[in-house]
């Protein structure tokens, strides 16, 4: 009555929609759950704030122009990621982003630095004089004294159902980045 690949065909059906179904529980289940708070401190030295004054950026891209000003940091990073592994966490991607006004624009954000954690062991970050990885530039390309804050990202990447994030709150890593006064 019927051929071998009917059968196959309803067996092949059958195990996809049932696997369809475990997946979406799951996704269902990680959604509800949701992820705790995670307990942070990031501070800055503002004796280590340096505003340069130069072509390339710190990740050697040419910006162009001979005299934009890229403002060095370090800043201290305590935060503790592991009540966020469980069984459906495949990597939590972190960043620390310094958050500013000016009068021309009313919010700008920077990625100073990020991370890609994929391990339980490595979800505890411990982190001492971190300078920044990417460029800190303004659009005007020129710093006139803003107040700036450090505050911390990260998003949950799931093995299934859809990405969670979270920042911390504004912290005290507050600094200014004032002009530049002498070319390096």
């Amino acid at each position: 009555m019927y051929n071998l690949q009917q059968r196959a065909n309803v067996l092949l059906s059958y195990a996809l929609t049932a696997l369809s179904c475990v997946l979406g529980v799951i996704a269902l289940i990680s959604a509800i759950k949701g992820y705790p708070a995670v307990d942070n401190n990031i501070t800055i030295d503002n004796n280590l704030v340096r505003i340069v004054k130069r072509r390339y950026g710190p990740e050697n891209y040419d910006y162009g122009q001979p005299k934009s000003d890229f403002a060095r940091v370090a800043f201290d990073l305590d935060a503790d990621f592991t009540p966020f592994f469980d069984w459906n966490t495949k990597q939590i991607f972190v960043t620390v982003i310094a958050e500013y006004e000016t009068k021309t624009h009313n919010r700008n954000s920077i990625v100073l630095w990020d991370r890609i954690i994929t391990r339980k062991d490595d979800a505890k970050l411990s982190l001492k004089k971190v300078s920044n990885k990417y460029a800190l530039i303004d659009v005007s390309r020129k710093w006139t004294s803003q107040q700036a804050n450090l505050s911390l990202h990260w998003d949950i990447t799931p093995h299934v159902g859809i990405l969670q994030g979270g920042r911390s709150s504004m912290s005290s890593a507050n600094f200014i980045l004032a002009p530049a006064e002498a070319s390096s």
